[in-house]
């Protein structure tokens, strides 16, 4: 379910759920099960309501690891609604030094409330340096237009890193927040617009129903390959992008037809209308594809890359068959599918990775003109470095 919310029905059969889970959760709770939390708001469910445990309460050491985790996690966050919220003090300093302004805020728990029945699961990095009992001290003894000296002033040098590659968690987190990577700012307000009532979602596109399904068929097609636990757009991926309008590749379609929705709503635009328009923009689109020399690449009936025959000799993994080479999918091992302007042919790279060199290659030119023939030798098992026989001495 993508909703966070459940009905004032439910509230009514929470003092049940609440005495059943008593025994899955024996410690002693501070909880008030008349208390109504937020979510119990009819308006507000959707298709489902959020997925909370029943009054049935199953035997949680029969059920797997994967099982009982995923139980747990629901019913402990089922009943931290009924529990007192967390409560802290803040204080907060303002310092004017010439021009430049400064600002330092510090918390003290005073009354952990439900996180102290989830324990650490709440408290991220930032929240953490917040809480710091020292610096809240320190900051409550600055009064309010006293003169404070600087006693050291540190510069730090950083460079500035790329953004890391997305594994598939942190994928599909982003794509509840695309609107994040939107620079145009119409194109951005829409997105957030259309998600203004709903809670999880900040300019997303896809629903939690599709997103996974759609990560999966990209995989499938071999636009994307998980390596070592991250998604890496393969040259396929690259070609299809390259090769649609800009229009299909950008968050704008969403944002766009989403603000046709609105008019369809507030009866500004026929159904029949938007649906014409879609027709002309997507013969357009279509139109405007540009295969050029866009190459397909091969996969195998799962939907994978092919693989060579023979394993890593580095890491003992198997080794997918990619357009620009032969790369390792358990480390760094890699052979380019180009050598001194040779192609390495599957059957090469097959000897290569299996025994440690390949048969004669004919055709190999020369600096000062003609050609010659020669094996190639894999040099570092490691990397896959290339290179030639070494040359008897006179």
């Amino acid at each position: 379910s993508d909703c966070s919310y459940l009905s004032d029905e439910q509230f009514s059969e929470a003092p049940q759920v609440i005495d059943a889970l008593k025994s899955v959760f024996p410690q002693s709770l501070d909880i008030d099960s008349a208390r109504k939390s937020k979510a119990f708001n009819s308006e507000k469910v959707t298709a489902h309501t959020a997925i909370i445990p029943t009054a049935s309460v199953p035997d949680v050491n029969a059920l797997s690891t994967d099982e009982r985790n995923v139980y747990l996690a629901i019913a402990q966050h089922y009943l931290v609604q009924f529990m007192p919220e967390k409560a802290y003090q803040e204080v907060s300093v303002a310092i004017q030094c010439g021009d430049e302004s400064f600002y330092a805020r510090a918390r003290k728990t005073t009354d952990s409330g439900f996180e102290a029945f989830l324990g650490a699961e709440t408290t991220d990095v930032g929240e953490s340096e917040d809480n710091d009992d020292s610096a809240f001290e320190l900051l409550c003894k600055i009064r309010t237009g006293e003169t404070l000296t600087t006693k050291e002033v540190v510069v730090n040098e950083k460079k500035t890193t790329p953004p890391p590659l997305f594994t598939e968690a942190s994928l599909l987190a982003a794509l509840v927040r695309v609107a994040d990577f939107v620079t145009d700012p119409t194109i951005k307000k829409l997105l957030k617009d259309k998600d203004k009532d709903k809670k999880d979602e900040h300019g997303g596109i896809g629903t939690p129903a599709t997103r996974a399904a759609i990560l999966e068929t990209l995989k499938k097609r071999s636009y994307i390959t998980l390596e070592k636990g991250k998604l890496i757009p393969t040259d396929t991926g690259y070609a299809l992008i390259d090769a649609l309008p800009g229009i299909a590749v950008n968050p704008d379609m969403t944002a766009l037809w989403s603000e046709k929705q609105t008019a369809i709503e507030n009866g500004d635009l026929t159904v029949e209308q938007f649906i014409n328009e879609l027709y002309g923009e997507l013969t357009g689109m279509i139109s405007d594809v540009d295969l050029g020399e866009m190459k397909i690449e091969p996969a195998s009936p799962a939907g994978q890359f092919q693989r060579l025959d023979s394993p890593c000799p580095s890491c003992g993994k198997h080794i997918v068959i990619r357009l620009k080479g032969y790369f390792c999918a358990g480390c760094e091992f890699k052979i380019w599918s180009e050598f001194s302007g040779k192609k390495i042919t599957q059957a090469q790279a097959g000897k290569l990775v299996k025994s440690g060199k390949t048969d004669l290659i004919k055709g190999f030119k020369k600096k000062s003109g003609g050609t010659y023939d020669t094996v190639l030798v894999l040099e570092d098992k490691k990397t896959g470095k290339l290179g030639f026989p070494a040359r008897a001495k006179k």
